[in-house]
């Protein structure tokens, strides 16, 4: 194929208005995506399938030729397509022992070579070579993957393609069975949703409430306990609500609500079991969550998935709380309407435009913001612009990151905490068959979850640092204060404060350097993302203290919420960690020098995790005994563990075995206990 004549020849009417600006030595472009139309018409018109071998972008050009001109809108500065046949050989490296390998490179010679024009404003067509060392057939190009797929005329009509498969499968076509619509999967249905209120009904302190429709129809079920309350009251500046839509095999929308607490875990303040997802359903929860618990009115922010209903309903029923959307979900959603069929654009605007999009979102301050603002109205693309600016705009404080935690927010982004507490109690749950037995094993599921919680709890405040910390210092302070999680983020702050520099220092203020810009601190606020959503002191804070010569430990600079003493009042720990002598918070110097200080040593610390996996083995095996036998082996287990409180030493001698071996008892007093001897 080599000449204008037969070019013009195999053009159709519809591509009439490239006959003048094809691919032809000399020939000019005005933009990328006029190229790019060119590049598609040709290989269509050639039946031939190219691919771009070589590419170099404005930006890289610029660094070879800064004094050039160069239009940043064309993107490319150097283009080279070339055959799908062209290109390097592949030369294997194997042993040769596989014979039957195949590749497409050939050597094929054919390339087009797109430059930019001397003014900078426009592609080039600068070498073009257009023969082939193959054969060129419709029917070969035809069956490559790139033109595998339906043309937007069928996309668009998929009922008649639906159609026509099923029309083969009524002639004789046999379709495999889906293994997956053989599992008993069964959607809860109003009358087994009346069966839960009994159930829920029963626990003891429980507010369950259930909400009708005009037609006395049941629409969804409240529930809290005291203990979910409690929670709530002690902690509530933060609540994450999302979706767990199925479990196991049932189909059951369930709202959890979820709360941080002071040692920052994940903790469940209400559930609502719902028929449907209708907003009047939610704003009707929402509305009971907030009669019910008087604490709501202190809610300062509120995260959900992002859907439009649930933000609609946070505004209206709080309207006092700050309203943030998962990060997951606002670039998922990003990532489905910004698509080349919805917006009308190329391929490679709409790849520009989630990169644009994808940065606002980690914009950690205004001006980043506006920066990449602007980027996306030189873009041109009005339908996108269109889109942002109804959609995402004027709600930007919801979904940037460096907006979303202005606010107390702790420095959460996404719902992830909800989807995996979601993950854990159905794990924990076990198998049920109706929704009576769903009911109880949900409500050991959560209980089982406090459980592991309250254990956590326990160890947090009885098990000895093994940080070194120095008496008098500052971090030694906030840890007798602070709760292990919020300790943990004053430590890093404490470390990183000697690496703060300041641009400029001025009285009682100071303007640290920060990827945030225009950042003012001082010795008790600073306007970080950290200070701001976290509520504890944040390292340019620190520092700043540190260069007037203040005290690094300073109690008010912490919210009260992350302090031991809150995090306690009424939990149901306090008793147990009261009643039992706690270790020291930090590992401190004695008042008497002459006085060793016991340490805890890595062989202990080796000997520990290997005790405590066989201990997990011995729970394991318990549980699994016989009803009738349990009790035996639990005195087993206790006897053992008073024995070693009572630094005495014990002896176990196998017994019910056939042939079993006697071992000789020692000298000393025995003490038998189902097989177990003291000495």
């Amino acid at each position: 194929m080599a000449g204008g004549e037969t070019a013009e020849h195999l053009l159709s009417t519809a591509d009439t208005m490239f006959q003048v600006v094809g691919f032809q030595v000399g020939a000019e472009f005005s933009s990328y995506s006029d190229l790019h139309r060119e590049f598609r018409r040709y290989q269509r018109a050639y039946a031939v399938q190219l691919w771009t071998r070589h590419s170099r972008t404005i930006e890289a050009q610029r660094r070879r030729a800064p004094k050039r001109p160069m239009n940043d809108a064309l993107k490319f500065a150097e283009i080279d397509y070339a055959c799908i046949h062209g290109g390097k050989l592949f030369r294997a490296k194997g042993t040769g022992k596989r014979t039957n390998q195949r590749t497409n490179k050939t050597r094929c010679p054919c390339v087009i070579k797109v430059r930019l024009s001397p003014d900078g404003d426009k592609f080039v067509v600068k070498e073009m070579i257009e023969s082939h060392n193959h054969t060129i057939q419709e029917v070969e190009r035809e069956r490559r993957p790139h033109q595998r797929r339906f043309d937007k005329a069928a996309q668009n009509n998929r009922a008649d393609i639906t159609e026509s498969l099923g029309n083969t499968a009524e002639q004789g076509i046999q379709q495999e069975d889906n293994p997956r619509d053989k599992r008993t999967t069964w959607k809860m249905n109003q009358t087994n949703l009346e069966k839960m209120v009994p159930a829920l009904a029963s626990v003891k302190d429980g507010n369950v409430v259930v909400v009708v429709s005009k037609a006395n129809v049941l629409q969804a079920i409240y529930f809290q306990d005291n203990i979910m309350k409690q929670t709530f009251e002690k902690f509530p500046e933060v609540l994450l609500l999302d979706f767990v839509h199925r479990w196991e095999d049932l189909w059951l929308p369930t709202f959890l609500l979820l709360g941080i607490d002071g040692n920052g875990e994940s903790e469940l303040v209400c559930l609502w079991f719902m028929q449907n997802k209708e907003r009047e359903t939610i704003k009707q929860l929402l509305r009971i969550f907030k009669q019910k618990n008087p604490a709501a009115e202190r809610i300062q922010t509120v995260m959900c998935s992002g859907r439009p209903y649930c933000g609609e309903v946070v505004a209206e029923v709080l309207p006092q709380s700050k309203l943030i959307t998962c990060l997951f979900h606002t670039l998922h959603t990003f990532q489905t309407d910004i698509t080349t069929d919805k917006l009308h654009v190329t391929v490679g605007q709409q790849n520009l435009l989630l990169e644009i999009l994808h940065n606002m979102c980690y914009a950690a301050s205004a001006e980043e913001y506006d920066l990449l603002y602007h980027q996306l109205l030189d873009t041109n693309t009005q339908r996108a612009i269109d889109y942002f600016h109804q959609n995402w705009h004027e709600s930007r404080s919801q979904w940037v990151e460096g907006f979303k935690h202005e606010s107390e927010s702790y420095l959460i982004s996404t719902i992830n905490r909800v989807e995996q507490l979601g993950q854990k109690l159905q794990a924990a749950m076990g198998k049920f068959t109706d929704s009576a037995t769903f009911v109880q094993g949900l409500l050991k599921a959560v209980e089982s979850l406090r459980t592991e919680c309250d254990h956590r709890t326990v160890r947090m405040f009885q098990k000895p640092s093994f940080v070194a910390l120095e008496a008098s210092s500052s971090a030694s302070a906030y840890f007798s204060l602070l709760t292990g999680f919020a300790f943990s983020r004053v430590q890093r702050e404490l470390e990183e404060a000697q690496w703060v520099t300041f641009l400029s220092v001025d009285g009682e203020q100071a303007q640290p350097v920060s990827r945030r810009r225009g950042v003012v601190t001082g010795q008790s606020s600073c306007q970080c993302a950290f200070h701001s959503s976290m509520r504890l002191p944040c390292r340019h804070i620190l520092a700043f203290r540190q260069l007037r010569g203040t005290d690094l430990f300073e109690p008010t600079l912490c919210s009260p919420r992350w302090t031991r003493e809150h995090y306690l009042r009424n939990h149901p720990v306090f008793r147990i960690i009261s009643e039992t002598p706690a270790a020291e918070p930090a590992p401190v110097p004695p008042q008497q020098p002459e006085s060793p200080k016991e340490e805890t040593t890595p062989m202990q610390q080796e000997q520990y995790h290997q005790a405590f996996k066989v201990a997990q083995k011995l729970s394991v095996l318990a549980a699994k005994c016989p009803t009738e036998e349990f009790d035996s082996c639990l005195a087993v287990l206790t006897a053992v563990t008073n024995i070693w409180a009572r630094g005495g030493q014990v002896q176990v001698n196998e017994i019910n075995v056939t042939h079993r071996k006697e071992e000789t008892p020692s000298a000393s007093d025995d003490m038998q206990s189902d097989g177990v001897h003291q000495n």
